[in-house]
């Protein structure tokens, strides 16, 4: 593969966090961006006083403006040759083909919170891309995190189901966190236990090959008459799953409603 370079039109956490882990990669050549905040370098990226400028500069470029600055900030681009990146939500393909003049090659890309430690999950998309192109792309989104290529169909799910979730799942950390400093643990050492205990649940999970399986691996805990199965029953009362699932669905469908407008 080719030596590229890559430009960010749009400057803040998430393109700091992607430019960040791109730092060092075989295949990167150089790193520009462009801000409407004059001071958003972060020593990572050229800064660029224009996204012109960015553009002309960069092989592939990566929209990670406001979606609702998009418009106003890709105004009088030419795409034209160039690989674009959007990791804006709600917007779909063919809005970001309207939106970039000349624009050809596209990925949508609904990445995570959890770019910020390179564990993003990356849903992607792509029209108009070589092989070798898509593969690049992959490397990059794989940078920093998984690389999950879906049909586009799916984005409003997936915006719901992992682009939103990190904030349940905090939620239930931090309930968890509380609880501990609630009983007499300092909050250092309540956090330390919680979150060792949910990481590893989770790399538990991964050998579960069916909704079963997941379910047996619950069951396995809650011994009859234990202290499991009690803590399971409240659960149960406050109809866990149900509100687990409502809240993605309800996520989802905001989505939908965004992309209409």
């Amino acid at each position: 593969m080719n030596k590229c370079k890559v430009g960010f039109i749009g400057y803040g956490n998430m393109a700091k966090a992607i430019a960040d882990s791109l730092v060092g990669n075989d295949l990167i050549d150089g790193i520009y961006a462009s801000d409407i905040n004059c001071s958003a370098g972060n020593g990572v990226a050229t800064m660029l006083g224009s996204n012109a400028e960015v553009v002309a500069k960069s092989d592939y470029v990566f929209l990670s403006v406001k979606p609702q600055s998009a418009e106003e900030a890709l105004r009088g681009l030419d795409f034209g040759g160039k690989i674009v990146i959007s990791i804006m939500a709600g917007k779909d393909i063919a809005a970001i083909s309207g939106m970039c003049a000349g624009a050809t090659k596209i990925v949508r890309v609904m990445p995570n919170l959890c770019a910020r430690v390179k564990k993003a999950v990356n849903a992607y998309c792509c029209v108009g891309l070589n092989d070798e192109e898509e593969r690049t792309v992959a490397v990059f989104l794989g940078s920093f995190g998984l690389a999950a290529k879906l049909d586009e169909s799916f984005f409003d799910v997936i915006t719901g189901l992992t682009g939103s979730s990190p904030a349940y799942t905090f939620r239930y950390a931090k309930a968890m966190t509380e609880c501990g400093v609630k009983h007499g643990l300092s909050f250092e050492q309540s956090k330390e236990l919680v979150l060792y205990c949910v990481a590893a649940c989770m790399d538990v999970l991964k050998s579960a090959n069916s909704m079963d399986e997941m379910q047996t691996t619950i069951n396995n805990v809650c011994s009859k008459g234990g202290t499991t199965i009690e803590g399971i029953y409240k659960l149960d009362e406050g109809k866990f799953d149900e509100t687990v699932i409502s809240a993605i669905d309800a996520a989802i469908a905001r989505s939908v409603e965004l992309g209409k407008k």
